[in-house]
């Protein structure tokens, strides 16, 4: 993941962490909403990495099997590495529900999921959002109907449904500096907008709504 050897010091580990934050940061792709998520979570395996790698000691040769008293394994060979299946690093854990060896290139490694349980529990996620932000934006409009309440009032229900659901949005995002739009009366509503269009498009877990393979 920092495409260092298992030898590099302190010094070396973070060059190459801060050369990998320059070309990943999310900030550099704020206008492109599917690249800024692509880049938060590759962030996240850098940073996991960069910590795992600070955590151990650089280590100048391979670690050598260890044996129980009395075995004889003189002339054999040690047992090799485990490797992931899908990137061919060597694996430094497994999937929680299928056992199958996990690197730090897996998306799933801090959860301890493969690739296809992680698109899984993503899809889930992400449709767990649709239904949550688009079914109380239903039950508004067709309740206060049903209740027999004029269009007026439904209009306004729905711009402060809106309006929280924007301010959720941009909480959730970390984009404080947006709050500042907030002396344009109708910036949290637009970015309720936003939060509506953006939870169907990930409808199954990621911005081009196709499944994508590990």
């Amino acid at each position: 993941m920092l495409g260092i050897p298992p030898t590099a010091d302190k010094d070396t580990i973070r060059e190459a962490y801060l050369a990998r934050v320059k070309e990943h940061h999310p900030d550099r792709y704020r206008l492109d909403p599917s690249r800024y998520r692509q880049q938060e979570e590759m962030m996240k395996r850098i940073n996991f990495a960069y910590e795992w790698a600070l955590r151990h000691p650089p280590t100048t040769t391979a670690p050598g099997p260890t044996h129980p008293p009395g075995s004889d394994r003189q002339g054999q060979r040690p047992d090799p590495p485990i490797m992931c299946p899908d990137h061919g690093y060597q694996a430094m854990g497994r999937c929680k529900r299928c056992g199958q060896p996990l690197c730090l290139g897996c998306l799933g490694f801090r959860r301890s999921l493969c690739n296809r349980h992680y698109q899984r529990q993503k899809i889930r996620a992400a449709r767990s959002r649709t239904l949550g932000e688009w079914g109380p934006l239903i039950v508004i409009i067709f309740g206060l109907r049903a209740l027999g309440l004029p269009g007026f009032d439904v209009a306004i229900a729905v711009l402060i449904y809106l309006a929280l659901l924007g301010l959720r949005l941009l909480i959730r995002r970390h984009w404080l500096g947006c709050l500042a739009l907030l002396l344009l009366p109708y910036s949290l509503v637009l970015a309720g907008v936003w939060s509506l269009w953006e939870s169907l498009r990930d409808w199954n877990g990621h911005p081009s709504g196709k499944a994508k393979a590990g």
